[in-house]
């Protein structure tokens, strides 16, 4: 009996890790400028689909900063309060099948978003295939940062 309760116990701590929230504030970095923080987003899902929205920029001198480089309807519209993706659906705990924008050179990539831990998310920009891509890593924001 009391091996079954300890899968049980197990089972039941899988399943928390893997029903994780993506849902919140996430700290993005620019893997480029030596891991710099560089905003903070919201993650919201609406009707089975994800939204990535830009709530805030950190560097002072870029809080202003419109996509110039953006070919579509989002051209020179303020990076603050942009939606960088949206429609992504979760498949085998990945949320994929849209793309993401990069503000800085207006270029959207394929991506998929997965809890990488607790407070870790990990997301995945390629061209094409998966394979020709970068991993960023982005950190959730608790109530009690201050940034």
């Amino acid at each position: 009996m009391n091996k079954y309760l300890g899968l049980l116990v197990i089972l039941f701590c899988c399943q928390f890790t893997f029903a994780q929230d993506v849902t919140g504030k996430w700290k993005t970095y620019d893997i480029f400028d030596k891991n710099r923080a560089e905003s903070i987003v919201f993650i919201s899902v609406v009707n089975n689909s994800l939204y990535v929205i830009i709530d805030e920029i950190i560097p002072e001198d870029h809080r202003n900063d419109l996509c110039t480089k953006c070919t579509d309807d989002r051209k020179n519209k303020p990076i603050k309060g942009m939606v960088i993706l949206e429609g992504a659906k979760l498949k085998d705990g990945v949320w994929q099948g849209a793309k993401i924008l990069n503000a800085k050179n207006g270029k959207e990539y394929g991506c998929e978003i997965s809890l990488y831990g607790p407070d870790l998310l990990k997301v995945r920009g390629f061209v094409g295939y998966r394979i020709f891509g970068k991993n960023l890593y982005w950190t959730r924001v608790k109530e009690n940062d201050n940034e």
